[in-house]
């Protein structure tokens, strides 16, 4: 029997999100570096919480998909988007 390669999950990101936080500029490629970024630099704009739980609960493809859109809306209303 042949067992199966694990689970990788590819970069949500590409090219990574340049974020401004409270320092130097970070680089997000995946999501759970969002989702470190998020819990650390929680912001008032957007979503907070549902983004929270989609990054959280991002298993399916599709999941993913949605959690890394509501990762970068999110950013996207608080300005930590790098210009």
């Amino acid at each position: 029997m042949v067992t199966p390669p694990a689970l990788s999950f590819p970069a949500a990101f590409v090219p990574p999100l340049r974020l401004t936080g409270d320092g130097d500029p970070v680089a997000i490629t995946t999501l759970d570096e969002a989702l470190v970024f998020a819990e650390t630099h929680p912001r008032p704009a957007g979503d907070y919480e549902g983004m929270i739980r989609r990054l959280q609960g991002a298993h399916l493809a599709e999941d993913r998909i949605e959690a890394a859109n509501a990762f970068r809306w999110w950013c996207e209303a608080n300005g930590l988007l790098e210009n």
